[in-house]
Parts: C-alpha cells; sequence; structure tokens
C-alpha cells in the first residue's frame, strides 16, 4: 500500500463513516438529488474531472465519510469554477 494511500484510509476511518446508501442521503439532503449508487462507485474507482471520491474497501463495502464528499465537492468546484 503506498502511503498516499495508507493517509487516505486512516483520515477516512477517523472521519464521519458512511456507507454508500447514507452518502447518497448526505448528498440528497445537499442538493434535493440522490445520486445513484452507481455514480458514487465511479466517483471513487474513475473519478470525476479528474478528482476522485476517497474510499476504503472493508470485505465487500465501500466506506466513505462526510469529510471526503466535502473533499470532492470542493475539488470538483475549484476545477470546474476556479478559485
Amino acid at each position: 500500500m503506498s502511503a498516499a494511500t495508507d493517509t487516505a484510509v486512516s483520515r477516512i476511518l477517523t472521519e464521519d463513516v458512511l456507507t454508500l446508501t447514507e452518502a447518497r442521503a448526505e448528498l440528497c439532503r445537499i442538493t434535493r438529488r440522490r445520486p445513484d449508487k452507481a455514480t458514487l462507485t465511479r466517483w471513487i474507482h474513475r473519478g470525476a474531472g479528474g478528482i476522485r471520491l476517497e474510499a476504503v474497501r472493508i470485505g465487500t463495502q465501500l466506506l466513505t465519510s462526510k469529510q471526503a464528499l466535502n473533499r470532492f465537492i470542493t475539488a470538483r468546484t475549484e476545477t470546474s469554477i476556479g478559485r
């Protein structure tokens, strides 16, 4: 495991951990739209606009965090509209 991956795993596990179902509900609370689970999975594996949603895999389950969602949204915003 690379140092960057190790850091992301440690960070997510010490944050407000969410299942993908919970992450979808969190995004729905913010945007009033619930992304498909496949969308979150795609953001994790392939990214969007060169930005990937941080996640960890425990067994068959992917987990992310509220803070990782925030970092993803912030990075996507900065990439698309700049700062």
